[in-house]
């Protein structure tokens, strides 16, 4: 698996959608810190909007689904099986590095948001708390859940052109489209609505029903994968 993780590096650095993807989320999270964000805030009221913010899901999912698809296209995932690689380290290596692909573009967009808003305005050291740490650490957690949602998907439908066309469906109506309706419910508490606020009970559930949706996604996909017919 050492092995597969350095061949996986090595693919993360030469994929270019990926530095597009940033781009995009750093120009987005720059301006809007710098054009639609009002001066009376701090530093970690505009953590707290762009770290819960799921309006760019969808290109985080989509940069997985694409990078993952590939694979299937080129026929590595084929080759990978075929030189005696598990099945089950093919497609855990690969949720890996679009969790941390995922994860590093989240995170540019939240910096970039507060950058905008501290060169327009201020910065101060607001931002830098334990509870904003935990909150940060639990975010990450459910977006690793939403990727391995994409991985199952992916994974179920072994097509790149397919797996990004529902992979991008399925993250923009759950993430975008449900949030902006859903208020008061449950569905606050799921990892296709990142934790809302701080509070220890909000985001202790909702690490619980990320690492049930992670859990549940990998057992999936390795069901899923295991009976599949590679070619």
């Amino acid at each position: 698996m050492r092995n597969q993780m350095m061949i996986e590096r090595y693919k993360v650095i030469r994929f270019h959608i990926m530095y597009i993807a940033a781009v995009v989320l750093a120009a987005a999270g720059f301006f809007l810190g710098l054009l639609k964000l009002p001066e009376d805030l701090d530093t970690a009221k505009v953590f707290s909007f762009s770290v819960c913010d799921t309006s760019f899901m969808f290109i985080i999912s989509l940069v997985a689904a694409w990078f993952t698809g590939n694979d299937f296209m080129n026929r590595t995932i084929h080759n990978e099986i075929k030189i005696g690689y598990s099945r089950f380290s093919v497609f855990l290596v690969r949720t890996v590095t679009t969790v941390v692909m995922a994860v590093f573009l989240h995170l540019v967009y939240i910096i970039s948001t507060i950058l905008g808003f501290s060169v327009k305005y201020h910065f101060d050291s607001s931002v830098f708390s334990l509870t904003d740490l935990a909150w940060l650490l639990v975010v990450i957690l459910q977006i690793c859940a939403n990727i391995c949602i994409v991985m199952f998907i992916v994974f179920a439908l072994k097509k790149v052109t397919s797996g990004i066309a529902v992979t991008v469906i399925f993250s923009f109506v759950s993430c975008n489209i449900l949030r902006n309706f859903v208020r008061e419910s449950i569905f606050r508490l799921t990892p296709f609505s990142l934790a809302q606020t701080n509070d220890s009970r909000t985001l202790a559930l909702s690490a619980v029903f990320a690492v049930a949706v992670i859990v549940l996604s990998l057992a999936a996909t390795q069901i899923v994968f295991r009976k599949a017919e590679i070619k």
